[in-house]
């Protein structure tokens, strides 16, 4: 199976989806529905009037069929064609399943108290099955209907279990090697006890989603590093690159504790390849080979119509040629 992974850099979020068709030039992506989904902050007991709303547009990219969620913070992620319901193109009211407060710690950090927490919320889309987790910086990550468990029972929801955690060095894009400066992310993995999901977040609040059923088998071992990647990302409205245009750094990890990859901005954004499917290469690094760019408008929750002042998010896609992984970055 093909991974995508979706880089959102309105605070950076990164997420995968698997897929397998390549495309050469972009095509119009293609509008399917919206739907607003409210999270709560870590200290928000209840859903109350000063809970978030984020809005959520759901497009198909026209050239593979994968499916993308879209939030108006400019987060997105993916899920892979074969996997990709859109339904008859009408929208549903997503069914909440539970929320979760999760924290995360600096790297170095052995203090829980001193870590950021973050507040999520898991909602079903009810056109095809997914499940959608959202934080409380409007960021999401989805997990295909097929590969999860959603076993929530009302009233009897579960707080997530740690597993491990990790400092993995990234250079920002222009580092060329790694040295006594290069920045540390402290990085947390935690199961949703509720699905079986594995979730990874970074000490900037970042997260996302390895699917339950996806999982490697547990070892027990530090993560080794694969190779770093460096990927241009254009500003919407920007036409061209150039030297001007803004260049992301990005390392890719194996966590050698159950086999996933660990795709890892030099902002804290992550985003995982499911043990099951991670490919790791021929040990010989390779540039990533860019495919098409789109631009999508995002309306905000409560905003019913698609008018000129609506938001426009601009999406690089980009080929991982060590692994054949597809990288949606915004």
């Amino acid at each position: 199976m093909i991974y995508r992974l979706s880089a959102f850099f309105a605070l950076t979020l990164l997420a995968m989806a698997g897929l397998d068709a390549f495309a050469q030039e972009a095509k119009d992506p293609i509008s399917r529905y919206a739907m607003d989904l409210r999270c709560r902050t870590s200290t928000q007991v209840d859903f109350d009037k000063d809970a978030k709303k984020f809005g959520i547009e759901v497009y198909s990219d026209a050239y593979n069929n994968d499916g993308l969620y879209v939030s108006d913070s400019g987060s997105l992620t993916a899920v892979g064609s074969k996997l990709f319901k859109p339904g008859d193109g009408k929208g549903k009211e997503p069914l909440w399943r539970h929320g979760l407060t999760l924290t995360a710690r600096k790297a170095g950090d052995k203090d829980w108290d001193k870590g950021k927490k973050v507040g999520l919320e898991v909602f079903r889309d009810e056109v095809n099955g997914n499940l959608l987790y959202v934080n409380e910086l409007g960021q999401v990550s989805a997990a295909a209907a097929d590969a999860v468990t959603d076993s929530t029972e009302k009233g009897k929801v579960k707080a997530p279990k740690w597993l491990h955690a990790m400092d993995l060095k990234v250079r920002k894009a222009g580092e060329k090697d790694f040295t006594k400066d290069t920045r540390k992310i402290g990085l947390e993995v935690f199961r949703d006890e509720n699905n079986g999901n594995l979730i990874y977040i970074s000490e900037a609040g970042s997260f996302g989603i390895s699917a339950g059923k996806l999982q490697g088998e547990l070892k027990g071992n530090e993560p080794k590093w694969q190779y770093g990647l460096e990927l241009s990302v254009r500003k919407a409205g920007e036409a061209k690159f150039s030297k001007d245009t803004k260049k992301i750094g990005i390392e890719v990890f194996q966590d050698e504790n159950n086999g996933s990859l660990i795709y890892i901005t030099e902002s804290g954004a992550v985003a995982i390849v499911p043990g099951k499917n991670a490919k790791t290469g021929d040990g010989k690094a390779k540039g990533p080979e860019f495919m098409h760019g789109m631009e999508l408008a995002v309306r905000r929750a409560g905003e019913r119509d698609f008018t000129k002042e609506t938001k426009k998010i601009s999406i690089e896609v980009y080929k991982d040629e060590n692994n054949s992984n597809v990288i949606y970055i915004s």
